[in-house]
């Protein structure tokens, strides 16, 4: 948003203000005598009270928007306590907001207009494909949830305008990453995998390698290779803290979320997983060499996680070793790889069958079988998904989809390497290191997408929304730097 706020008293604004604190409170009050359970009364306050932060500091719902999209609240709610779904709400609340500061304030929302016509060709192609999907009602479904997450996107671009905003939207992230991984930390330590804390850490049992079977943790969201795929992306934004924030009890509730977020890895058992967390800790070693302080702490925390890796895990990785020559394994001694290896099989000859425009949103799980009798690897007789977002989005959406998919990472990424020189050429080294830690966790995700397709859309695009609103920060913080050194 346009940063040049007034603090004129505007007599329409105050009214509105009074009017929605007299209904919150009214609100309230019904809802205190007829709440009968407990924690659904806790939550409706605790919304309450973000629903007026929000409103009076738009900014601020911001970091409750990435709080709430990454603890995955919403469908908790749902799911485990019968509430209805706050996420969508709360978007709306945040464009509310966002228009009623244009209107009394005149803060013009800046900086989303090429955000909108990236999401928007992309968007496109989903809608294209409700005209030609064997299951259009698939399509359409899919296309309304690609809205509500551009919708975030946006939202994200319009609000993250100033550096101290991405560092706290940044804190946002890495406090729920510790909540959620010392949730996760706690539950294998006490070993109570049949207590899902409210939601927050739910856990599956599965047959890792051979007749070896263990719970793997998933936290919110019931799928371990996805919940290891969201804590890897915090890996690069908590260890950028580690090795930059000035104060000490900052500094050690970084190193907090750095382990956290790692052993919460591990214990998902997860392959891809530990790809791209060895992945995103060697870019963040690669960009910037920590001192030798930094480095034992790192050395410290490595030695100390290496304590929670069980054996099933490292047997588990062992098993990726059957793709290498010579190793004497078959694809067949692990019933997982196999299936991998069909899925990805089968979205590639779907592609190859419909190579433009692929054969609609949403729809490689109902082509699976008749595909996956061809293969002849897969013996299960359910719908599956591609395992691989960019097959995935081959098989769907053809080559047209994946031309308007890689256009919004690649210049997402390319703004952030620039963004980041232009930082480091004024000496906001700072900044630059932050948008790089973005930029690190955007290229995390993208790798780990390689193993597994878009199921929990929403923390990507979350992600993506963050890296899109740096170019419009960057310059914000150089000309407030420039405008410094004039004076100066």
């Amino acid at each position: 948003m346009n940063v040049s706020s007034t603090n004129q008293s505007n007599p329409w604004l105050q009214i509105m203000y009074a009017l929605i604190g007299i209904g919150v409170g009214v609100g309230a009050g019904f809802l205190v005598f007829t709440t009968p359970d407990t924690l659904k009364l806790f939550v409706i306050i605790i919304g309450a009270f973000a629903f007026i932060v929000s409103v009076a500091r738009v900014e601020w719902g911001l970091l409750v928007l990435a709080f709430m999209v990454y603890t995955n609240i919403s469908d908790i709610a749902i799911v485990f306590h019968g509430a209805p779904s706050v996420t969508k709400s709360f978007v709306f609340l945040l464009l509310f907001a966002i228009l009623m500061r244009w209107i009394a304030y005149n803060e013009k929302p800046i900086g989303w207009q090429r955000a909108l016509a990236l999401l928007a060709g992309y968007g496109v192609v989903g809608f294209a494909s409700i005209l030609y999907a064997a299951s259009p009602e698939r399509s359409q479904a899919a296309l309304e949830l690609y809205i509500k997450n551009a919708m975030i996107v946006v939202v994200v671009v319009i609000l993250l305008q100033r550096a101290v905003t991405l560092r706290r939207v940044i804190w946002a992230l890495l406090i729920a990453g510790i909540f959620l991984g010392t949730l996760t930390v706690i539950q294998y330590a006490t070993g109570t995998y049949g207590n899902n804390y409210f939601g927050f850490a739910q856990t599956s049992a599965a047959v890792l390698v051979g007749a070896s079977s263990t719970n793997r943790v998933s936290g919110p969201i019931n799928d371990p290779n996805y919940y290891a795929l969201i804590m890897t992306v915090l890996v690069p934004l908590a260890l950028d803290r580690v090795w930059h924030e000035k104060n000490r009890w900052m500094r050690i509730l970084s190193v907090w979320a750095f382990g956290a977020t790692v052993a919460a890895v591990i214990l998902t058992y997860s392959r891809s997983g530990f790809v791209t967390l060895a992945v995103v800790i060697g870019l963040m070693l690669l960009y910037r060499t920590p001192n030798l302080k930094n480095l034992l702490i790192l050395l410290l925390l490595g030695v100390m996680l290496f304590q929670f890796i069980p054996t099933q895990y490292t047997e588990r990785l062992e098993s990726m070793l059957s793709f290498l020559p010579g190793s004497g394994n078959s694809l067949r001694a692990d019933e997982a790889i196999r299936g991998r290896t069909s899925e990805l099989l089968v979205g590639w000859n779907m592609f190859l069958d419909n190579p433009v425009l692929g054969v609609g949103y949403d729809n490689y799980p109902i082509h699976y079988q008749a595909y996956s009798r061809q293969v002849g690897l897969d013996p299960r007789a359910t719908e599956r998904s591609a395992h691989n977002l960019y097959i995935e989005i081959l098989a769907e959406t053809g080559i047209v989809g994946l031309i308007f998919f890689l256009a919004i990472v690649i210049i997402t990424l390319r703004d952030i390497y620039w963004g980041a020189k232009n930082l480091q050429a004024q000496g906001l080294r700072d900044i630059a290191d932050m948008a790089t830690a973005v930029g690190v966790s955007l290229l995390g995700y993208l790798l780990a997408s390689v193993f597994i397709h878009d199921a929990y859309q929403r923390y990507f695009w979350l992600i993506v929304g963050i890296a899109m609103a740096i170019p419009k920060m960057v310059e914000y913080e150089i000309a407030i730097q420039k405008v410094a050194t004039q004076k100066s």
